[in-house]
């Protein structure tokens, strides 16, 4: 994380992410410890189970601090019924949580081969970070996606996800996918550039949708949230994030 004092506007409400009495002066269990944030928009349960899997993996790195955020629609906010059961149980997410994390995950279904908007509202405010002394620089970033469905138009997943590392790459962020493997053999939708589900519709025996994941995405999204944090760890307990 960034050390110096945010410079941001009034009200931004940003403190300086970790603070130091003296060289030396931290916690050693604190220090080790390393904060991973998985976030998430979506009206989709299968969005919610993806990020899960994503946090599964980066907790199985000694030291990761994982929590599942998600983001508050800006214009209509929650409205329970236009969302599945259980997506709107996370937390949601907050600009501190951000300039707190050393790994940032986010997940953004697809709107006709762009970012939703509600994602893209929610990156287009980081410009705050840019402005306060570019204070998400060296944080490590990955995106995964959803496609397909009435109304979301279809594919597009590696430019939804390559525009996601654009945005890290602005605020000097170091971007991660997934790592290659024969899995994606197995997976229509596989990509490097991040975990991706197709949102067609499965029904199981009494007709109602289904969260789950087949084997080949559990596996991807498990090892894109690992890889992901295995790089956090690495550059938080060498000093290279401070």
């Amino acid at each position: 994380g960034n050390q110096s004092k945010p410079k941001g506007k009034p009200g931004f409400g940003l403190t300086a992410s970790r603070g130091f009495v003296g060289r030396g002066f931290v916690d050693a269990a604190a220090a080790m410890t390393f904060k991973v944030s998985v976030v998430y928009f979506s009206r989709s349960g299968r969005m919610v189970t993806l990020s899960n899997v994503v946090a599964e993996g980066a907790r199985s790195v000694s030291g990761a601090d994982v929590t599942v955020y998600r983001i508050r629609d800006p214009v209509f906010g929650d409205v329970p019924d236009q969302y599945d059961e259980g997506v709107l149980d996370a937390p949601v997410i907050s600009p501190q949580v951000v300039q707190d994390s050393d790994c940032i995950i986010i997940g953004a279904h697809g709107q006709f081969g762009g970012i939703c908007a509600e994602v893209r509202h929610f990156l287009d405010s980081w410009a705050e970070f840019q402005a306060a002394g570019c204070l998400l620089k060296g944080k490590v970033s990955s995106a995964y996606t959803t496609t397909g469905g009435v109304g979301c138009g279809y594919g597009g997943h590696e430019a939804i996800l390559a525009s996601m590392h654009a945005t890290f790459l602005q605020h000097g962020m170091i971007p991660l996918g997934v790592p290659p493997s024969p899995v994606m053999e197995d997976a229509p939708l596989a990509t490097p550039f991040g975990t991706t589900l197709s949102l067609k519709a499965r029904a199981d025996k009494t007709s109602s949708r289904l969260r789950s994941l087949t084997e080949s995405e559990v596996k991807l999204a498990y090892s894109q949230g690992e890889w992901a944090a295995q790089v956090a760890k690495q550059l938080h307990d060498t000093g290279s994030m401070d």
